[in-house]
């Protein structure tokens, strides 16, 4: 016999959750050919360090995996590449685009040019 737990909390239920946050497909989306791109991306880097001899099958298959896992750590966060909020840009529609997090990019960018001014200031 199955049983069910009710919750009062209504944040658990999906559809919940898709009514406050209807961008979340499109977020995932991005973030996964961000994370396609950044894994491509570090294989073929990975081809440009000499090596003396060839890797093995095992080190080749361990290097994938490293890199697949690095890419999904980085497309998951804030900053990243930046692919994912392009990306987001080119596919949401425009009348949820309010609903997109709003980047701290602008204020990291002001934040580093009022630290820099004061370093230049401080000299």
């Amino acid at each position: 016999m199955v049983q069910l737990k009710v919750s009062a909390d209504f944040k658990t239920f999906p559809a919940q959750n898709k009514a406050s946050n209807p961008v979340k497909p499109f977020e995932d989306i991005a973030e996964g050919m961000e994370a396609n791109f950044t894994s491509h991306m570090l294989a073929e880097m990975r081809k440009t360090i000499p090596k003396e001899g060839p890797d093995s099958s095992a080190m080749e298959y361990y290097n994938s995996l490293l890199d697949f896992e690095r890419a999904q750590l980085m497309a998951k966060s804030d900053s990243g590449l930046g692919v994912k909020k392009v990306i987001l840009d080119q596919i949401v529609p425009q009348n949820m685009k309010h609903y997109l997090k709003k980047t701290p990019a602008t204020e990291l960018s002001q934040g580093l040019t009022k630290v820099a001014m004061k370093e230049n200031n401080h000299e």
